[in-house]
């Protein structure tokens, strides 16, 4: 697995060294073949990881259900070869990196989402997250977006104990089915080959998606502060 990730490396180097990716930015025809190989080869490789941990990873989601509290989504855990593909580049074009960078930095390879009666919700969000600390994984990156226009829930990026990054998001039942409702002027709205009037109308929809959805109690205030 680290072989492949140094092949696909060296192979973003040699093809990225003179070309700038925001030159495919308007245009998938414009990636070659070369690129593709790397990507492919990145995914793989970021997939390969993720199938090796899971066993592991999803134990220790699943002691975590108890109390009404459930995990959704299982079946995706793990995201989608072209989905990742696509992921890297897009990455690499809006931060302006190489493939291989980009690659790096995608930490939902592994991605699990928790729901939560929104009576529940402000307490459960964090006993689940000392529950897990204590096991061993490491709070990386904590976004409480409850309050946002276009998002509301909350999603913690960890480093299991073996060393491999996952994504917990922490939803209650309504904000779970506005994610999911939504989900397709997400994409319109993160497709750089969408139009201004069609970026435009999919954020004015996403707005009244998100205002569905009532905020919990307490939820605003939780925090980690051990990050």
């Amino acid at each position: 697995m680290n072989q492949m990730k140094k092949i696909s490396k060296n192979i973003t180097s040699n093809i990225m060294k003179n070309m700038r990716l925001q030159y495919v930015r308007t245009s998938l025809a414009k990636i070659t073949a070369v690129m593709v190989v790397t990507m492919t080869v990145l995914a793989q490789s970021l997939i390969a990881e993720a199938q090796e941990a899971e066993p592991d990873i999803t134990r220790d989601m699943r002691a975590l259900e108890q109390n009404g509290v459930y995990l959704t989504g299982l079946t995706h855990r793990i995201k989608a070869e072209d989905s990742l593909m696509q992921k890297i580049l897009s990455d690499a074009v809006k931060d302006n990196v190489n493939l291989g960078q980009a690659a790096d930095g995608i930490s939902d390879v592994l991605r699990y989402t928790l729901v939560i009666k929104d009576e529940d919700y402000s307490h459960r969000v964090p006993e689940a997250m000392k529950k897990l600390t204590a096991s061993g994984y490491e709070v990386v990156k904590f976004n409480n977006a409850w309050g946002g226009k276009f998002y509301q829930g909350i999603n913690v990026q960890l480093i299991s104990p073996s060393g491999v990054k996952t994504e917990l998001q922490f939803h209650t039942p309504k904000s779970y089915a506005i994610k999911q409702a939504s989900h397709g002027v997400y994409e319109i709205r993160r497709n750089p080959e969408a139009t201004p009037e069609e970026v435009a109308e999919a954020t004015v929809k996403s707005i009244a998606y998100n205002r569905q959805v009532k905020m919990p109690p307490g939820t605003k205030e939780i925090v980690w502060e051990n990050i």
